[in-house]
């Protein structure tokens, strides 16, 4: 079971909005200086295993994505998968990947990247490997905003790595994505995420809305 869910473990993080204000769901929006929270449960079998929580905080011109992950799949009380994930994240407005700082520990296992815009790429460094993506390149911490599964190119940045994808729009308005062995489909309210679920190797992850937060 470890090593089934270990190939979903990175796959995208996605968010809640949680603003007690009345704020619509939409990038256009101006963000209250204090930044809003998101939240999503992470479910696996149906067992919730774990938390993701995202402030976005207005920084100048940019917006910061400060990104906290826990997960834990038990089997028989024993853990048989853990990570712990956080990062920090620059977006112009655009939004554009301006630069990021990660740290996630898998197994006990830790990875460190850190990138920024150069030129006419996002260049980012794991360990002492430098790698390069197109400006419009997302992070797997991405999919919380409904543009960011059109993106062909993703950083799994829990393991350095880049991957590629399609997607399409179904007709009830959620986002389709195939890439590198792994499906997934997102639901969104404006430019939010609502739920998401990935399938690989036919396990399925799913981050549901935190209810009451």
């Amino acid at each position: 079971m470890s090593k089934a869910f270990s190939k979903t473990q990175a796959l995208f993080c996605l968010l809640f909005f949680s603003v007690r204000s009345a704020l619509a769901l939409n990038l256009n929006e101006p963000l209250p200086p204090q930044g809003i929270v998101f939240k999503y449960d992470i479910f696996y079998k149906g067992d919730k295993v774990g938390e993701h929580e995202l402030k976005a905080i207005p920084d100048g011109n940019l917006i910061r994505l400060d990104h906290a992950r826990t997960i834990d799949v038990k089997v028989m009380f024993v853990s048989a998968f853990t990570e712990r994930h956080q990062s920090t994240e620059w977006w112009t407005k655009i939004p554009l990947l301006n630069k990021l700082n990660a740290k996630t520990q898998v197994n006990g296992k830790e990875v460190d990247i850190a990138g920024q815009i150069s030129g006419n790429s996002l260049v980012f460094k794991v360990a002492d490997q430098q790698e390069m993506v197109p400006l419009d390149a997302v992070t797997l911490d991405s999919y919380w905003v409904a543009s960011a599964p059109r993106h062909p190119v993703v950083i799994d940045v829990s393991q350095g790595k880049i991957l590629k994808t399609t997607s399409k729009t179904l007709p009830d308005g959620s986002i389709e994505l195939t890439g590198d062995g792994f499906q997934g489909k997102f639901s969104y309210e404006g430019d939010f995420l609502v739920v998401g679920e990935l399938t690989r190797n036919g396990n399925t992850v799913v981050y549901k809305k935190s209810l009451g937060k």
